[in-house]
């Protein structure tokens, strides 16, 4: 393959190692030995990327934390800490992020029972966990806003946010406007229940349908600061957590659904062995479901005491997410590819990851206007996924390494759909690739793109129909692929004209060149006419008609007798 390289036009250094750590299998990615990393990277550079980096994980958890978003998604937001993780263990700092400071207003209220979060496993890690548990239930990991619902003498007196999991906003006169939640109970002693909030979705199906960004409309419909104009069905509860219940976990949801919450009861399953687990989670990850879910939480009863809970500190519930289908990988590299018509197509060269089943270490950029629209260099951090049709792509730049330093890429902005059409080392990839798609035109099988590269670099080949030649053909190594590759270049002689001028690249559609009789004739007016050629593709025409080499392939053409 014919390509520039960004190594061709700069020397990045530390640029093309900084921070391409290795996240577990789980995130998608090949393992890597942390220690060789550690040892190649400067110190100082990594210590300064690292603190920004620490600085931007602090800024999503303030954002997730106090608005209930944030701008990546859970499985980038966990890739990326696991990455800065990595690498504060590199440089032999503190691996623990310090919680953000929480805004100073008369709305924050304290828990009265803190938010524990859930630790994530994976599957490797769940049989020893629940080699110590006697009763483990399972349930769909929904993906809302976590709140607290505090009862008073059976009347709702608080919705708090989950905050810092200690303390979270009061959306209490939020909740009036919320018809899943009932704002009186039958029970009269106090009652703290933990839940989520989700935007209600019809016959969703996580596996294909994704999050479709369920938890920001309701983090949304929460944080807008007027008051809604009427009450919403849009919005469901579901409780994960009746902390000073200890009762069994049955008799727990049937008396959850007794008070209003009955899908707990729904979608809670015991679980007797670790193979089903496996099972449910493939289970709600495939079938239609009220809510987006991103895994499976396991719990075991009976939980401790509500007095030892302590935010962020749960041994007691983990979560077992769903493949990822959102990877971030590092760019190492960038190589720029010259298409046939002269287009420079820019791939980055990134950190082996692997999506689903397919491990990619390429990701296709666009064109080198788009490239520099979306602002990719080696170091960034990007986050792909694959398409529709199972082609990985290019969601966005999550982290951007600084400083930058762009490249000067005005050498690739001379190629045109007129350049390199006879061979130079500058035009190696646009040239190759004039003579791939002249061969699939002509129907010569067997001779792709990496036996064209090595005629024009090992035999000489320098012009578009310089493989008609016998003198050339004779420099070609005696073997039986050779023999068959000249039995195609044969019979290309015997294909349409119409098929050879497409193949030259020739500025005119198929029906057009469906009416040329002769070559002779492509510089007649009347001829013109008869196609019904466009002013601008007969301008087209006419600087391709005065081209040296195409007036030399023409001519070989005619010499050929290639005129029907």
């Amino acid at each position: 393959m014919y390509y520039f390289s960004v190594r061709k036009f700069w020397k990045f250094g530390w640029f093309c190692l900084l921070l391409q750590y290795a996240v577990s299998i789980a995130y998608g990615t090949e393992f890597v030995d942390s220690q060789k990393i550690c040892h190649t990277l400067d110190d100082k550079l990594m210590g300064a990327e690292q603190l920004r980096l620490g600085e931007q994980l602090q800024e999503w958890d303030r954002q997730y934390q106090i608005e209930g978003v944030s701008e990546v998604s859970d499985e980038v937001y966990d890739q990326i800490l696991a990455q800065w993780r990595r690498g504060q263990r590199c440089l032999n700092l503190p691996d623990r992020l310090p919680q953000p400071v929480q805004p100073n207003t008369e709305r924050l209220v304290k828990h009265p029972i803190p938010h524990t979060g859930l630790k994530k496993l994976e599957f490797k890690e769940i049989a020893p966990w629940l080699e110590s548990r006697h009763e483990v239930w399972l349930q769909p990991k929904v993906d809302g806003v976590a709140v607290t619902l505090h009862y008073e003498n059976g009347h709702l007196v608080s919705m708090i946010s989950r905050g810092d999991g200690s303390k979270g906003l009061n959306w209490r006169e939020k909740a009036d406007f919320i018809q899943g939640i009932p704002k009186t109970i039958s029970i009269k002693q106090s009652i703290v229940l933990q839940g989520e909030l989700f935007w209600k979705l019809n016959e969703h199906v996580q596996k294909i349908d994704g999050g479709q960004n369920a938890r920001s409309k309701v983090a949304g419909w929460l944080m807008r600061k007027d008051m809604p104009a009427q009450v919403t069905d849009d919005i469901g509860v579901f409780i994960w957590s009746w902390p000073d219940n200890s009762t069994p976990m049955s008799q727990q949801l049937s008396e959850l659904a007794m008070l209003g919450f009955d899908l707990a009861q729904r979608y809670s399953h015991p679980i007797v062995e670790s193979q089903s687990i496996a099972q449910w989670r493939d289970h709600y990850y495939s079938i239609s479901m009220p809510f987006a879910t991103d895994g499976v939480v396991l719990k075991s009863f009976p939980t401790p005491s509500s007095s030892a809970w302590r935010a962020n500190q749960n041994s007691w519930s983990i979560a077992w997410k769903y493949p990822l289908k959102s990877i971030v990988s590092d760019v190492v590299d960038l190589t720029f590819r010259v298409g046939r018509s002269g287009v420079v197509n820019v791939i980055a060269n990134i950190e082996p990851v692997r999506i689903d089943d397919k491990k990619v270490s390429k990701i296709r950029l666009g064109s080198l206007n788009s490239w520099k629209q979306k602002d990719v260099l080696v170091g960034d951090k990007i986050q792909l996924t694959l398409s529709g049709h199972g082609a990985p792509l290019m969601e966005k730049v999550i982290w951007r390494q600084k400083p930058r330093q762009y490249l000067n890429t005005l050498p690739l902005e001379n190629f045109h759909a007129l350049s390199c059409l006879s061979y130079s080392t500058d035009c190696a990839s646009q040239f190759v690739a004039r003579l791939t798609w002249l061969g699939k035109q002509l129907n010569i099988r067997g001779v792709g793109e990496k036996t064209w590269m090595v005629w024009v670099e090992k035999y000489g080949l320098s012009e578009l129909l310089g493989w008609l030649s016998p003198d050339w053909q004779n420099r070609l190594p005696k073997t039986q692929q050779t023999a068959n590759a000249l039995e195609q270049l044969q019979q290309a002689q015997h294909q349409l004209t119409a098929n050879w001028l497409k193949g030259l690249g020739i500025p005119l559609k198929s029906e057009q060149l469906e009416k040329i009789a002769a070559i002779t004739t492509l510089s007649e007016p009347e001829q013109i006419e008869k196609m019904a050629v466009s002013e601008t593709r007969k301008q087209a025409l006419q600087q391709w008609l005065a081209a040296p080499e195409i007036k030399q392939a023409l001519q070989t053409l005619q010499n050929l007798g290639i005129s029907h």
